[in-house]
């Protein structure tokens, strides 16, 4: 395996993007007002190995994920989806949205935000 010099003790990895899949559900009653849904952020950092490992394998898998949606988005059976490059927007119904967001930002967890 490849090293850079470092102070650190720890293993880096220097070509990891730190970069995780969001997942967004919006909705709108008759009334207008939205509700939005999403996974949340975890603020805790990896200390051990394992977990630094860990990191790295979800990251990659989220990457991946994203990358079949963008190919696969076209196919969607929606009136709209919008794609670019790190955001995918889905109409799912009338007041209705999901979004596939890749963010840079520390693991999520799978906790959701419920309004």
């Amino acid at each position: 395996m490849a090293t850079y010099e470092s102070e650190s003790n720890f293993l880096q990895f220097p070509h990891r993007r730190r970069n995780r899949l969001r997942i967004s559900l919006t909705v709108a009653d008759h009334a207008g007002v939205t509700c939005t849904s999403y996974n949340t952020e975890n603020s805790f950092g990896s200390t051990s190995l394992v977990e630094s490992l860990n990191a790295a394998q979800k990251e990659v898998v989220d990457e991946e994920v994203f990358s079949v949606l963008i190919k696969e988005a076209s196919t969607f059976p929606t009136a709209s989806t919008r794609v670019s490059e790190r955001l995918i927007v889905i109409d799912v119904a009338e007041g209705i949205d999901i979004r596939f967001e890749m963010v840079n930002s520390l693991p999520l967890v799978c906790h959701w935000h419920i309004c």
